[in-house]
């Protein structure tokens, strides 16, 4: 069985799961890839299962190789050449549970002998399936025979208490308000979920910081883990998850319904077929996991008079909505704004799909009026429209951001005492200012809360400049440039 890390956690209500359906014939556990399907299997097998053992099914493995895995599982002199060779062996081992875990779908012949496994699985043998697909195992229809029973994604998801376990696991400080944006941002996915929090650990990030840490400094790898899941899917499968990965928006319940029938990172929920939020919060990379060329900067002004352009080309917004809209996603931290959430500020008390068809509309015109500019293929790289619309805050510069950030580290240096590194920031924050946020939304009650904040904020900073110059005249200690910069 694999080797389990030292921060992987039990996860005893799965185990419990397992042990509780030992009865049925059959129990699958069927998710995409990362949802630690091998890590409930193996931990059932070593703490709940005696008789118990691990058997791996490579990709496109043929009935032969099914039967030579088994044979190897449960350390058989030499391999099984025939279905009738398995059922005897396992027959003469009962009570026994086998597991099979099936990283990728066998070929025809490996699905057919797995298959015929199940309908003459001998009594008191217990067989456990792990795999990403549910339709080459005929899932649906021994589910709803109860010849089998199924633990999906949304059972090996993390909840709050998992999160809130492995974070104390690997001694990552969190809050309860943490907890939930973890789990909003990632739908519990394990291998999200606790890549994240690990990375946490090493660099010494809080639980508010880790989902944004792991990002930025592994979502290259996780990147690379999605391109190794595509390789033995279609390539028209493939390029729609990649289009998903960049934030693009599928509104054909078909093909989301074929992508979750695969395995391939979307999940069903109450409101229907949707990919994983993770997916489409990383990076823009192609179907090869290789960085997609860098674009030029687009500058966004929100401060004064909106303006936003990329390579010094103002961007023609076709509709005033369009343009408003895409004002509130950038004033959002992390440039991440829900479509439930846009509905609720732009369309409040409107029906739902009427909504969903307004976003749909504004979606498409904010991508035509970039593309006017750099070509439909580089838009995502600026601008996606997944489950939330966002904008790539590494290609996109935004003023109120730069002002933001300018104070913070300001206000940081200031407490410790370090104020000529203080003032050069709160000089380049005031810089930044050029008036009042969005002066033609100050209407919006979306644009005053903020422009009211960030009004005392300009205010502090100003009172700060002074303050630091008059220290640092009265200490006889300020440098000539310093002097001037102030303009005293």
């Amino acid at each position: 069985m694999p080797r389990l890390g030292p921060s992987i956690v039990r996860r005893p209500h799965l185990e419990d799961w397992l042990g509780r359906f030992r009865g049925v014939p059959v129990r699958f556990l069927v998710a995409p890839p990362g949802f630690g399907k091998s890590m409930a299997l193996v931990g059932y097998l070593r703490h709940s299962a005696p008789n118990g053992f691990y058997c791996i099914l490579n990709a496109n493995c043929t009935a032969q190789e099914v039967w030579a895995a088994i044979a190897r599982a449960l350390e058989a002199e030499s391999a099984f050449a025939s279905h009738a060779e398995v059922i005897t062996a396992l027959a003469t081992r009962a009570p026994m549970e086998l597991a099979l875990d099936c990283e990728h779908v066998p070929d025809a012949g490996g699905v057919a002998a797995v298959l015929q496994l199940i309908d003459d699985l001998p009594e008191d043998v217990g067989l456990l399936i792990a795999c990403r697909a549910r339709g080459p195992f005929q899932v649906g229809r021994l589910v709803s025979q109860g010849a089998a029973s199924l633990c999906d994604a949304e059972r090996l998801a993390f909840d709050v208490a998992g999160i809130r376990h492995v974070a104390e696991t690997c001694g990552v400080p969190y809050t309860h308000p943490d907890v939930l944006r973890m789990l909003e941002a990632t739908d519990g996915w394990p291998q999200v979920v606790s890549g994240a929090l690990r990375k946490a650990a090493e660099d010494s990030c809080s639980l508010s910081q880790a989902f944004d840490n792991w990002r930025t400094h592994h979502g290259h790898l996780f990147n690379e883990f999605i391109a190794a899941s595509l390789t033995h899917v279609s390539e028209r499968d493939a390029d729609l998850v990649l289009k998903l990965m960049s934030g693009s928006y599928l509104d054909d319940r078909q093909q989301l319904q074929g992508l979750e029938e695969q395995g391939l990172f979307v999940i069903h929920t109450a409101d229907g077929y949707r990919p994983l939020r993770a997916l489409s919060r990383t990076r823009l990379y192609d179907r090869y996991g290789r960085r997609a060329q860098p674009a030029h900067p687009m500058q966004v002004r929100l401060f004064g008079w909106f303006l936003a352009e990329i390579d010094r080309q103002p961007i023609e917004w076709i509709r005033r909505r369009d343009r408003q809209i895409f004002k509130y996603v950038a004033l959002q931290p992390g440039g991440t704004a829900s479509r439930a959430e846009l509905g609720h500020v732009f369309w409040p008390g409107a029906e739902r799909h009427l909504v969903a068809q307004s976003l749909r509309t504004v979606c498409s015109n904010i991508r035509k009026a970039i593309a006017h500019i750099v070509g439909f293929k580089q838009v995502e790289a600026y601008f996606r429209a997944g489950d939330d619309l966002s904008i790539d805050l590494e290609n996109v510069i935004v003023d109120v951001n730069r002002f933001v950030s300018h104070t913070d580290d300001a206000d940081a240096q200031y407490e410790r005492g370090e104020l000529r590194a203080a003032y050069a920031h709160y000089r380049s924050a005031a810089r930044v200012y050029r008036g009042d946020l969005l002066i033609g939304d100050a209407h919006e009650p979306w644009v005053a809360t903020l422009d009211a904040i960030l009004k005392q904020r300009h205010v502090t900073v100003l009172e700060r400049i002074a303050e630091i110059v008059s220290a640092i005249d009265d200490q006889a200690t300020a440098e000539p440039d310093l002097r001037l910069a102030s303009g005293s």
